[in-house]
């Protein structure tokens, strides 16, 4: 009836409980009974007692283990009992994990002494099964086979039955303080800490521009002409991943060249531009370098490169007339009062 209770509760276990696979590090620590019957040539019948086990796992599925058992063994044709000492080394590979079960196969070496003098030495194997009861404990059931060599390899047949604990290892948890960094201006999606120290630069330029254009004295302004007004905004465009400045782009910066003569406290900021095709880091540069090719035409045909501001706004703010419409340099200006003439 004992029987059948325990094997009734070991399979309600298997059912309800995951198996804890354990990590690598984590100790086990044992205890069990163990019953063993011996080779008749042995001078041994049957023996009966209990023992300890220690051991690490390597991985999940290998463990090394230690173990002491001690059984008092009767003996044939009415000879006294004696006190069997057994103490053995394993290794241990766990081969299949089923829920809550888990399938042991092993094998050491181990020695043995009788009535304690050294008696025998020699190698074992293992079978068993873990059922998992908890993260940190389990039942273990093993039956091991071992051959003694300096008895001809006469064998005996061990069971044993325990509960193994668990000590895992500590976890040690790194804590990282960040501090929070200093306010700045930054340019939305920058790509490095140098290109925003540029976008800072030239939104001070821009602010500095605006507040001395804002604070200038207002004098008897004439405004622009509507014809003057689309020269300086008509935008120029580029070949695909290209900079170089196109003939049809070159005839759009002479017309802008006359305006910027005719009206030389005049200041423009010219965007560059790109289609989406490529990083957002090489779309600014390639942005930049356009805007570039275009002040360079511009300084070259003899206006002060101080009047000319460029800035790159990469894949940014695209229109929907298409990628080659997208490759541009947008031209805005700065203008203060009196600067354009009629």
């Amino acid at each position: 009836m004992l029987f059948r209770v325990m094997t009734v509760g070991a399979a309600a276990l298997v059912l309800a409980v995951p198996a804890a696979a354990q990590e690598r590090g984590t100790m086990e620590f044992g205890a069990f009974g163990s019953a063993a019957t011996f080779d008749n040539a042995l001078s041994l019948k049957t023996a009966f007692g209990g023992g300890g086990r220690i051991g690490m796992f390597l991985d999940p599925r290998w463990l090394v283990e230690f173990e002491k058992a001690e059984m008092r063994a009767t003996r044939p044709s009415g000879l006294k009992d004696v006190n069997v000492g057994i103490l053995a080394s394993r290794l241990i590979f766990t081969p299949v994990t089923s829920g809550a079960l888990s399938f042991l196969i092993g094998g050491g070496a181990g020695i043995g002494t009788e009535t304690n003098f050294l008696h025998s030495y020699g190698v074992d194997a293992l079978v068993g099964a873990k059922f998992a009861l908890t993260d940190n404990a389990s039942l273990r059931v093993d039956g091991t086979w071992d051959w003694l060599a300096n008895e001809d390899w006469k064998a005996y047949k061990s069971v044993r039955v325990g509960i193994s604990v668990y000590r895992h290892p500590n976890k040690q948890v790194q804590r990282v303080t960040v501090a929070s960094p200093p306010m700045m201006m930054t340019h939305e999606d920058s790509v490095s800490a140098s290109e925003t120290r540029r976008l800072r630069e030239r939104d001070n330029a821009l602010r500095m521009l605006r507040d001395s254009l804002r604070n200038a004295p207002v004098r008897n302004a004439s405004m622009t002409s509507a014809a003057t007004m689309a020269t300086m905004q008509a935008r120029i465009h580029f070949a695909f991943d290209k900079s170089v400045l196109t003939d049809s782009a070159t005839r759009i910066l002479d017309d802008k060249v006359q305006v910027f003569r005719d009206n030389p406290a005049m200041t423009i900021a010219i965007m560059g531009f790109t289609d989406v095709k490529g990083t957002d880091s090489y779309n600014m540069a390639l942005g930049e370098r356009r805007a570039q090719s275009a002040k360079d035409y511009i300084v070259a045909h003899g206006i002060d490169a101080s009047r000319v501001i460029i800035d790159s706004k990469g894949e940014r703010q695209q229109i929907d007339t298409g990628d080659a419409a997208n490759r541009r340099a947008v031209f805005q200006l700065l203008i203060a009062p009196d600067v354009v003439k009629e």
